[in-house]
């Protein structure tokens, strides 16, 4: 692993120094920062799209980062070519944090969300780019780069359709952004970390007899596909697509064998998260049975579990390990990492509750429990591991 002497190098020049510390870094704090302020807008007292706020600012100013941070580290790892020169990932990282900016001060002054798109437009293309021209020259197997590729290009259109559902028109405008946040959360973030999970999580657990099957990851972003498609047309052959998809992973996590349970925490959290992702289709598929023939709204629970119980957990989980392991500290995680890792699961559990509390008519208190769950979450993990992940920092 990439280690820098903190000898021969500013704490500035460290921070830059790979492309995780930044993208981590603006991800954690856009975590911070947006679902503090969701909170004051969904009880009204910001003039302000709430639901707008909440859903782009998850997918492309928070998660996308954390993303990024983690794929232009391990993109051309996978394809064995050489790393990515910190010139190009750092113009990725200034539209980033450009976007994000913008996005802040367009909480207040509203036409600047049309230009926040155009930057994130260009910060994905940029990054197509790169892993393409590394995916072309990779001598190596390479499925899993071609779908990550294929997921973040369908992020990209995401991104143009939380564009269109911006534009005042006679049209149904809901329809882009319902199929945006279809698109943002199935086809983008869940499908683009299924895939980093299903190539590392093995590899990290020394199972090297796994073998995925051939069109495991075709059939899945078909079935998200689908999924975003009959939400809109048809709601209630929803649980089926989704009992499906579950039904589908859940056989291919058995066919790995992970030796789970394990007392390597670092280990644990990514086989956790790993099972969720099935489980999570699985309770959604029940949920939406129940709002599609007995009226019941869960208040998004099913993205929600995927969100939190799969995605959240995974990136907590390789977040981790990649600042420990790229820091130059040994991959050990000590108690109060263990508490954070814990958590994570109480985050998933008070989102639950949410949504049962608010299908009976009680938004308050769990909806604020809920939120401060998360930035507690990220408080916690930033006051643990932030000097570690910015400037280094060795553990004890």
């Amino acid at each position: 692993m990439m280690q820098f002497s903190q000898a021969k190098l500013s704490k500035r020049d460290y921070f830059f120094s790979q492309p995780h510390q930044p993208f981590f870094a603006l991800g954690m704090i856009n975590a911070l920062l947006f679902m503090a302020l969701f909170i004051p807008a969904f009880r009204g007292l910001i003039d302000t799209d709430a639901k707008f706020l909440h859903a782009y600012s998850m997918i492309f100013l928070v998660f996308t980062n954390f993303f990024f941070g983690f794929l232009f580290t391990t993109f051309p790892r996978f394809s064995g070519t050489p790393p990515i020169e910190p010139r190009r990932y750092l113009l990725v990282f200034l539209l980033n944090f450009l976007a994000s900016l913008v996005f802040f001060i367009g909480i207040w002054v509203p036409f600047l969300w049309f230009i926040v798109p155009l930057f994130m437009v260009l910060s994905l293309t940029f990054t197509l780019k790169e892993f393409y021209g590394i995916y072309q020259k990779c001598m190596m197997p390479k499925q899993d780069q071609y779908w990550l590729i294929v997921g973040i290009g369908t992020g990209a259109i995401s991104n143009l359709l939380f564009l269109l559902s911006l534009i005042p028109c006679s049209c149904k405008s809901t329809v882009f952004y319902n199929t945006a946040v279809n698109f943002g959360v199935y086809l983008y973030l869940i499908f683009v970390a299924f895939v980093v999970a299903f190539r590392m999580v093995p590899f990290f657990s020394h199972v090297m007899e796994y073998k995925k099957s051939r069109f495991l990851y075709a059939s899945v972003f078909a079935l998200f596909l689908l999924h975003s498609f009959v939400s809109g047309i048809y709601p209630k052959a929803l649980f089926l697509v989704d009992l499906i998809t579950a039904l589908v992973i859940a056989y291919e996590i058995k066919k790995i064998h992970l030796p789970f349970p394990n007392k390597e925490p670092l280990l644990w959290i990514l086989h956790l998260a790993l099972f969720w992702l099935p489980t999570a289709l699985f309770l959604g598929s029940i949920t939406e049975f129940f709002e599609s023939f007995y009226g019941w709204y869960s208040f998004k629970l099913p993205l929600h579990l995927l969100a939190l119980g799969f995605l959240m957990t995974v990136l907590i989980g390789f977040g981790t390990r990649v600042t420990l392991g790229h820091s130059g500290n040994a991959l050990r995680v000590d108690k109060a990492g263990v508490l954070i890792f814990y958590f994570t699961q109480i985050v998933v559990l008070g989102r639950i509750m949410f949504s049962l509390a608010a299908s009976f008519g009680h938004v308050t208190p769990m909806f604020d429990i809920s939120a401060t769950l998360w930035i507690l979450l990220i408080v916690a993990w930033l006051w643990k591991y932030f000097e570690v992940l910015a400037f280094g920092k060795r553990l004890a």
